[in-house]
């Protein structure tokens, strides 16, 4: 369903639109004959429909035609993050049950990794030698409820959860969230997010592609802080009308002394709440007013704000798009009575996270998804984010669970307890703090590097602090509240 869709987009896009990344450039029409030769490809090596396939590939015109052929005959694409830890990818592998892994060069040796821990015996398939078949193999006719994708979302505790999008999903949000941001044929698309984020993946494989926009991916082995520069520079180059990125990202990016002469149109904030001096950043250094979005790993896009005022309103996340409904249900906060958890449902939205019934139990109410959000809305149904009702902290636009970070410190021989809060950083939204009861002698320097060698890096705790006892109530639970405010 998404290739069809794919060339019914393509055949009306004009030959100028399709992907950029470094001096390269590929118009969508060839990048459709790629697909229909590597699909071919991929069935003659054995690849079928239902099958999962985890990708080691950065954000790029690889993942794109990659994920599209695996589309186009109903197998499924599993992006996994490049800085994922051994430990993390098993963990994946194992939730989902790849039955291939497509890799970089580069990413090869964690791609074997991930076989040996997790998958013995799957092929492995660099993108450098991906398989080519004859572009006259029949494709299946796949219906929309068919499974296209699998996203990894922490739920509110425990482990990551996959999340499987169906084809009509994801064709569903691109059309929600292009008409949104209303892109256009002539619009540069600048994807700088990670493959295995939400937005980072859906931004160049469906949303852009939707309205016929060209996609610019931008990535760098420097931390944006050192590759800010060369980043503008690019988009200045490239004539970048349309952008999409989480809060810290703008607020490095603003940072860049020095002028330039954008061709930026619009810009979106998403991820984690945005502050008001990254706002003004924006627009005083890109020359653009930043916008916030709202979406999430289970539902893709759900909200933009396009107000006519949007200094007036920057701190909402806008209305809902689309068919995206929302509503608020009572929830006990320090807000007062018109702050509730957010509920939401729409097209894009999944049905259920993979073969867990009892978070799909606690996620859902009567077909209602339960967001964890704290919100509002105004007079005019605008949303406002008001925190969380779950325990997720948002650090640097991902959500991160503390159970799983605090499950890893206790795998430590040196640590009795622990408990992970999130204390408000400006940059970030929150830095994660861990709070360690000790049962041998170990510093906070040890146990952070403990920590790096098993977690993403946006996972593991800022600072360690030692404590004699975790505080808890009366049924054992541990007070987090009181361990913030001893941060």
């Amino acid at each position: 369903m998404i290739y069809d869709n794919l060339l019914t987009l393509t055949a009306r896009a004009p030959i100028t639109s399709g992907l950029r990344q470094g001096e390269a450039f590929t118009p969508y029409a060839a990048l459709v004959e790629r697909i229909d030769r590597l699909a071919a490809g991929f069935i003659e090596r054995g690849i079928g429909s239902g099958d999962p396939v985890a990708l080691l590939i950065p954000n790029s015109p690889d993942l794109f035609v990659t994920a599209h052929a695996l589309f186009a005959i109903g197998a499924i694409a599993m992006p996994l993050g490049e800085t994922a830890t051994r430990s993390e990818l098993a963990v994946a592998a194992h939730k989902a049950g790849p039955e291939a892994v497509i890799s970089t060069p580069g990413l090869a040796a964690a791609a074997e990794m991930l076989i040996t821990d997790a998958a013995p015996g799957i092929p492995l398939f660099l993108t450098s030698a991906l398989p080519e078949g004859r572009a006259t193999t029949q494709l299946p006719k796949l219906p929309g409820d068919t499974t296209a994708l699998y996203l990894f979302s922490s739920g509110s505790t425990g482990t990551p959860k996959v999340v499987p999008h169906t084809h009509a999903e994801l064709i569903a949000d691109g059309e929600r969230a292009s008409t949104a941001w209303d892109l256009q044929p002539d619009d540069i698309v600048l994807d700088m997010l990670p493959s295995n984020f939400s937005l980072g993946f859906i931004l160049g494989a469906t949303d852009a592609v939707a309205r016929g926009a060209t996609t610019l991916y931008w990535s760098d082995p420097l931390p944006l802080v050192l590759s800010r520069k060369k980043l503008l520079d690019t988009m200045v180059r490239e004539r970048v009308t349309f952008m999409g990125a989480v809060p810290a990202m703008y607020e490095i990016i603003a940072g860049q002394t020095g002028s330039f002469d954008l061709r930026l149109r619009s810009a979106f904030s998403g991820g984690v709440a945005l502050k008001r001096p990254v706002f003004e950043a924006v627009r005083e250094r890109l020359g653009v007013t930043l916008r916030q979005d709202y979406g999430s790993t289970e539902a893709s896009m759900v909200s933009h704000n396009n107000s006519a005022d949007p200094d007036a309103s920057w701190a909402s996340a806008g209305k809902p798009a689309g068919d995206a409904e929302v509503r608020i249900v009572p929830f006990d906060t320090e807000f007062g009575p018109s702050v509730g958890e957010m509920e939401l449902r729409s097209s894009s939205l999944m049905q259920g996270y993979l073969g867990d019934a009892v978070a799909n139990a606690q996620a859902f109410d009567e077909g209602w998804f339960r967001t964890g959000d704290l919100a509002s809305l105004d007079e005019e149904g605008r949303i406002f984010i008001r925190g969380r009702s779950k325990l997720l902290i948002e650090v640097s636009g991902y959500k991160i669970d503390p159970i799983e970070v605090e499950e890893t410190l206790m795998t430590s021989p040196a640590v009795a307890e622990a408990a992970v809060a999130g204390l408000p950083d400006t940059r970030n939204g929150n830095r994660l703090i861990a709070f360690v009861v000790k049962r041998a002698d170990v510093s906070a320097d040890e146990l952070i590097r403990y920590a790096r060698e098993r977690l993403s890096v946006q996972k593991v705790p800022a600072e360690i602090a030692f404590i004699d006892a975790l505080p808890r109530g009366p049924a054992g639970k541990v007070l987090r509240a009181r361990l913030c405010q001893a941060g």
